[in-house]
């Protein structure tokens, strides 16, 4: 699971131990108050000796040309306008300007303005430091008065002292000029603004001029060009007899139109002629079947006749009713009725013969209109095309009249500039004059030597505390009130064969062998049997190992004893007794989890009576193997079978696996060595062991060089004891 925020800031603080800083800080605060107040005084009085430094500002409005004022592009591209920079680059081009030779050199070209600057540039103020030490002569370089070329020199002072910056987003820029003098700041800004805006105006009244030189060569070409092209036109114009075509294109369009509709309405007779002399055909000569046609119907004649007819059968039906068939008058009229009828038949012969020659004609008329058509079409091609090429001559002379009447407008516009050119930047903000200097910071820089005399000294005395806080005797372990359960002596040369891991069985009669005799005596008396003890330290190499082995070997004299080592990171007590060969595969953090007997990790230290139970499979973290419940249970079983459970612990501080098996064990002791541990070390294991409720039962102090007079107790209980080893 991932750690919070405020646990990981809670591993900090346990890991640089932050109260300890605070008590060194509370400790050595008189001295962390004055040293740093007098350093705080010297920057002072140096800041006080250093030549200030006064800036004078002013605040321009740039903006890029008006559209109506003539671009020098315009000139060469007669057809549009090309696009030009974007407004942030016209805005860096002009501070570029400003800070350009060009326009500084132009304020050194009056020998009244040298002057002034001259005159100014000598009441700068020089103080003692300054004329006599060249690390506080800041302004030496840059004074142009002692070198031969004024001009030169007051160039690059200028140069040096004047800054430009654009204000984000906006035609805004700011102008500072610094010095030591605040009105020689004030003055050179105001000549180099001046001098600008001179500049700017010089630069288009030249580029005015010379458009205008453009326009006047441009305007000389455009005027052959237009008499080329008029007489191109007229030309054209005499080559084919053309006046105005566009009316002669009007009437051939009306002639076509004409034809066409004339071709129509022919065909639509055509089509009704035919459809009649089908007609007629089908008829055969049936009068009845004939005078169904219309055409042939509405005749005048044959619509007489019919009336005729009509009358004089009237005429016979009324005589039949008084006359009979032989009558004379029946057979009269009986023979003007068979008149009309051949008269009848021969007007329709007539008209059928008639209509024939019609479809003739009418033929030849559509075939001759189609004619009069084609031809009609073919002119006016020919028209068009003469047209065409007749507009191309146009548009070639009323395009170089219209461009030349722009460059005439043009050149207009340019003179009236001329005699108008302003520039286009505005003074927002003049040339001030500065009332403060803007350095020194005589403030900052008093606070800057204050806060790191107070870091260097407060750096120094913790690395002194650090390295001076080492524990040397017990007494200086009072201030913790925890008993000091024994003191081991400073073994300081081991006789061939022997292991200071081993030492109790391997030189009984020894100095340090007594005392770990001790140790398990007062640990007999305050302590009952069947209990868990655990030996830890606040580092490693502070010799808890070798003491748990002792101790241990000390047990098994007077009971049956277990060592358990539970360093699963690295594990040292087989290497301290040269037993890695024969030790089992298996140990603490094997059985932890369950996953082997008790009996296949346990093994006997040779020579000795005490059982070993060795590390077992390494692993990272002991925390993720076990519960302090299940710990402290299968301690609990090892105290029936054992009178002494002795537990060698990794070291506290580097990392957790102590404070976790401290909280299932019954005692708990910190091993302490001379010129190693620290007492803010071990100051900082107890809180860590607080923090989790684990209670220290006593400390050991290890490693105590007796032989220093200045130790005198211990000295005199380390010479008893070698006489007593003597007559032993």
């Amino acid at each position: 699971m991932e750690k919070s925020f405020l646990d990981k800031i809670s591993d900090i603080n346990e890991q640089l131990n932050l109260a300890h800083y605070w008590i060194i800080l509370l400790k050595y605060k008189r001295i962390l108050f004055l040293i740093p107040i007098l350093f705080g005084l010297l920057g002072l009085f140096i800041s006080l000796n250093i030549n200030p430094t006064f800036q004078s500002q002013a605040t321009l409005v740039i903006e890029e040309s008006t559209k109506n004022i003539v671009n020098i592009e315009e000139v060469y591209d007669g057809e549009g306008r090309r696009t030009g920079f974007s407004n942030s680059n016209y805005i860096n081009n002009q501070i570029q300007i400003i800070e350009s030779d060009e326009v500084i050199s132009s304020i050194l070209k009056d020998n009244k303005k040298i002057d002034q600057i001259n005159l100014l540039y000598k009441k700068l103020p020089k103080n003692y430091f300054a004329k006599n030490f060249l690390f506080f002569n800041f302004n030496k370089k840059k004074d142009p008065v002692k070198t031969k070329d004024l001009t030169a020199n007051y160039k690059k002072y200028i140069k040096e002292n004047l800054a430009v910056t654009q204000i984000r987003n906006s035609d805004v820029v700011n102008i500072t000029m610094n010095s030591g003098s605040a009105e020689l700041a004030k003055f050179l800004l105001e000549q180099v603004i001046e001098a600008y805006l001179k500049y700017d105006v010089d630069t288009k009244v030249k580029v005015t001029n010379y458009a205008n030189e453009q326009i006047n060569v441009r305007l000389a070409k455009l005027l052959e060009q237009m008499e080329i092209a008029e007489q191109k036109l007229l030309d054209y114009k005499k080559e084919n007899n053309l006046i105005d075509i566009g009316d002669i294109k009007d009437l051939k369009i009306d002639q076509i139109k004409s034809v066409s509709q004339r071709i129509i309405d022919a065909n639509r007779e055509l089509q009704k002629k035919q459809n009649d002399l089908t007609s007629i055909k089908l008829a055969e000569g049936n009068v009845d079947e004939l005078l169904a046609i219309a055409d042939l119907r509405n005749k005048k004649e044959v619509d007489s006749i019919r009336t005729n007819i009509n009358s004089t059968n009237n005429n016979i039906e009324s005589l039949q009713i008084i006359y009979t068939d032989e009558h004379p008058k029946v057979k009269k009229a009986m023979k003007t009725k068979q008149n009309l009828d051949n008269r009848l038949k021969e007007i329709l012969e007539e008209n059928i013969a008639a209509a024939a020659f019609e479809l003739s004609n009418l033929k030849g008329f559509i075939e001759s209109s189609e004619l009069e058509l084609e031809k009609a079409k073919s002119e006016l091609q020919v028209l068009e095309e003469k047209d065409v090429a007749l507009q191309q001559y146009v548009r070639e002379v009323e395009t170089n009249n219209r461009i030349y009447e722009t460059f005439l407008q043009r050149m207009k516009e340019t003179n009236e500039v001329k005699e108008l050119q302003s520039s286009n930047v505005r003074i927002i903000q003049n040339a001030l004059l500065p009332l403060l200097p803007i350095a020194p910071n005589i403030t900052q820089i008093t606070i800057i030597f204050y806060l790191l005399s107070f870091a260097i000294l407060f750096g120094g005395l913790v690395y002194l505390e650090f390295n001076s806080n080492t524990v040397i005797e017990p007494s200086n372990l009072d201030v913790l009130n925890i008993p000091v359960l024994a003191t081991l002596p400073k073994v300081k040369k081991l006789d061939k064969g022997y292991h200071l891991s081993q030492m109790f069985i391997e030189d009984v009669n020894s100095e340090f062998s007594e005392s770990i005799r001790t140790l398990r005596t007062l640990l007999v008396a305050k302590y009952q049997k069947n209990k868990s003890i655990l030996i830890s330290s606040t580092y490693s190499g502070e010799g808890k190992t070798t003491v748990s082995l002792n101790t241990a070997l000390a047990f098994s004299k007077i009971g049956k004893v277990l060592l358990i080592e539970t360093d699963i990171r690295r594990p040292s007590v087989l290497s301290k007794t040269n037993q890695v060969d024969e030790a089992p595969k298996v140990g603490f953090s094997d059985i932890i989890q369950g996953k082997t007997q008790l009996s296949d990790c346990l093994m006997k230290l040779p020579g000795s009576e005490i059982e070993v139970m060795t590390s077992g499979t390494r692993r990272s973290d002991l925390t993720d193997l076990t519960s302090t419940n299940k710990l402290k249970d299968f301690f609990d079983i090892l105290k029936k079978k054992y009178d002494y459970v002795i537990i060698d612990t990794p070291p506290i501080q580097p990392v957790s696996d102590t404070l976790f098996i401290s909280q299932a064990t019954d005692h708990n002791f910190l091993i302490v060595r001379s010129n190693v541990t620290k007492l803010v070390g071990i100051k900082s294991v107890l809180k860590k062991l607080i923090n989790v409720k684990v209670k220290v039962d006593g400390l050991i102090f290890n490693d105590l060089d007796t032989s220093k007079a200045s130790y005198y107790g211990y000295y005199q209980y380390g010479g008893y004891y070698n006489k007593y080893k003597i007559y032993s």
